[in-house]
Parts: C-alpha cells; structure tokens; sequence
C-alpha cells in the first residue's frame, strides 16, 4: 500500500534499447524510493525492474515514415491512452526515454496539463529535425544526455542539459573472453576464420530492408574466404522466420542477443547504424556500417539530416572512422570489399581500433549514468537524496 505522501512517475520508453536503458534508471529510484508508484508504457526489462507496464511498445518498433503513417490508428490510441493517464492519475513526473515521435508530443500534453517532465536520452536534434529544440526548451523540465558533445549544443539554444553519462558502459560487459571457450559453448567449430559479426538490426522493418543485403554479401563473401562464418545475435521478439531466403548451405549460427561474448570473438562486424555501432565499438569489433530505408524515407532524410555522418561511431569521433554504406551504395560486393580490407590488418583496421579506444575515453566520464540520471529525476520529484544512497 502506498503512502499517502508517496509520489508516483509515469513513463514512456519505446523499443528495445529504450527499455533497457529506462529499466537501469527505474531499478536504482525503486531501490531508493520503495513507494514510488512507476507506471506507463516499456517493455519487459521495465516490468522486471519493478513498473506497472500497461503497454509494451517493444513489439512494433517503427521506421520510416511510411510505416508510421500504415500504423497511424495504434499509436494514435497509445497517445490517447497515455493522455487519458496523464489527466486521471496526474502523476508527480512524466518521464520520457528517447522515442521523440511519439515522446515530445506527449511532452507537451503534459506541460499543459501542470504535470513536470523529465526526458531522458534527448531526441538528436543536432542531427535532423532542429525545430524540436523549440519543443524541447518550452516544455521539458529536465533534460539529461548521454553524450558529452550534447551538453554545449544544448546551451546554444538556450537549454541546461544534465550530461549524465552514457549507459552503455554499465550495461555491457566488456571484460575478455576465451575464443575457443566461446565458440565451443556455442557450438560452433574454431576452424572457422573469419567469424563476421551480422547485426541488421533489432525491428522487423530494419531487417526486412537490410537482411537481404547482408545475406546476399555473405555468399559472396564466403567464396572469397570459405572458412568463414556468421554469428547473427537474434533480439527478444524476432523469430528464424524473420530472416528470409536462408539455405541450408549458409554457413549462419543465430544466437540470442545480446550474445556480448560471442560478438566480442568475432574479427569483423556488418552493423546497421544506430546504437548497435557504438557497442561494436566499445567490444572493439572493426565494423562495416550499412543502413536502408523506403525510398520516400531516404528521399526525405537526404534534406533534413544535417551531419555529415550516420553511424554514432563517426560522429562521436568528428570523422569518417568506419564505411557508411547507405542506400544505394548499400551493395554485397562493396560490403564485401571493406570487409576484407579490414581484415588485412594493416592500418585501416588498426586506426578503427585507435579510435574506438578515444571513443570509449570521451564517453566514460561520470560513470554510473543510471545512478546520475535517478539523482537528476529524485531532485525533480522532489526529494532531498544523497548520490551515495543510490545503488543498483
């Protein structure tokens, strides 16, 4: 039973990271604050943290504009829904983890209604889409990022952003691991060299558009180094039949995400951009950055994005450290090309793995980025709270 003086927080995480990342943050104010009420919308590792997920939004992650548009009904009822929530229960916080399409409207619903707001994992407007700055400014209360660079941006357009670290680091094991000892846990022969690391992506839309591309370069590849072989780490929610036209001669092992060990074992990696590039980084996996969309998605991307790269690798570094093969120069004999140029170990792969290192340095001060971001929420909420009484 709560308290009478207890609070309660509603929150909004859509898709897999967003869920992870937001479990981490929920799991350290629970273990603090035991009669703290968290509801909303997640996933399962939110509901495992200790939140009354009344919808997963994990399921149907969308890209695209077109695909927003075909499931326009559903998330119009979850926006509806959360509304509904917001004006019924009036929660002490509102606090939204990435998810910007959906999360910044709600943000302003929010406002309006007297209910503060907290959003975490700022939608990257320093890339596409600068007008949501404005959003951001005039009706978010507390802003926290997780990249160092996002901190002066923000103070250019008038925001005070809380940099609390990344949460990457905290949630990935990084320590080394035994080849051998892997693979054999994993069933799969040591023989095998080199071991390519396939990773398109963790939606059904993302691999419906870059799964043939990689399938279709590992054949190739596999002609030029028949010892070869590829680990596809599987996410929660995907099934075998999710990626289509495999044949019994493909020389494919599907393990379940997040598989840290075996990608850690693996010599090269083909990453779909997003956040799945910076993990590869921090594994220090050399890697190939390949990304596809519809043709009206990439037609419109092409006019708004501002940078001059995609993948977090290359703009977290200020320079083109890893290949971005997108759309039309998305083709197997050209991801089979860089592929085995990084495999040559001469200074191409080396100088990816420099960086990465530089990378992982930028990125590693404060740690503890859950632990900073419930701090940041707390004092929001309200509380008066010592950063030595969080643990998670």
């Amino acid at each position: 039973m709560r308290h009478r003086n207890s609070k309660s927080m509603m929150v909004v995480a859509g898709e897999t990271s967003g869920d992870a990342h937001a479990a981490k943050v929920i799991r350290a104010l629970l273990e603090k604050k035991k009669d703290l009420k968290v509801f909303g919308m997640g996933g399962p590792r939110m509901a495992e943290a200790g939140m009354e997920v009344r919808e997963d939004l994990t399921r149907q992650a969308l890209i695209g504009v077109w695909e927003v548009l075909r499931h326009y009904p559903a998330i119009r009822r979850r926006f509806k829904q959360c509304e509904k929530w917001l004006k019924e229960e009036k929660p002490d916080l509102l606090l939204l983890v990435d998810f910007p399409g959906f999360n910044l409207r709600l943000a302003q619903k929010a406002h309006a209604l007297g209910v503060k707001v907290c959003y975490y994992i700022a939608p990257k407007t320093w890339a596409w889409n600068e007008k949501r700055v404005q959003v951001l400014r005039e009706v978010v209360d507390r802003l926290l990022v997780i990249f160092p660079f996002e901190k002066g941006y923000f103070k250019k357009h008038g925001i005070t952003a809380h940099y609390v670290g990344n949460p990457l680091l905290e949630e990935m094991d990084l320590s080394p691991v035994k080849r051998e000892a892997v693979l054999e846990q994993n069933g799969i022969s040591p023989s095998h060299f080199p071991l390519v690391c396939v990773m398109p992506g963790s939606r059904k839309g993302e691999i419906a558009k870059i799964w043939p591309l990689f399938l279709r370069a590992s054949r190739l590849f596999a002609k030029a180094c028949p010892d070869a072989a590829f680990i596809v780490p599987k996410p929660q929610g995907l099934a075998h039949k999710d990626y289509r036209g495999l044949k019994p001669s493909d020389t494919l092992y599907f393990v379940e995400a997040p598989a840290e060990a075996m990608r850690k074992v693996c010599d090269v990696a083909w990453v779909k951009s997003g956040t799945s590039t910076l993990e590869m980084a921090l594994l220090k996996i050399p890697m190939v950055v390949a990304y596809k969309v519809a043709a009206l998605t990439g037609f419109l991307a092409k006019r708004f994005i501002k940078v001059k790269y995609v993948s977090l690798v290359n703009l977290l570094a200020g320079k083109a450290v890893v290949a971005e093969l997108l759309q039309e120069r998305a083709k197997p004999r050209r991801l089979v090309a860089e592929t085995l140029r990084l495999l040559e170990k001469g200074e191409y792969r080396t100088g990816q793995l420099y960086e990465f290192g530089q990378i992982k340095k930028s990125i590693s001060n404060p740690p503890n980025a859950s632990q900073n971001a419930a701090e940041e929420i707390l004092k929001l909420l309200g509380y008066s709270i010592r950063k030595s009484d969080l643990k998670i």
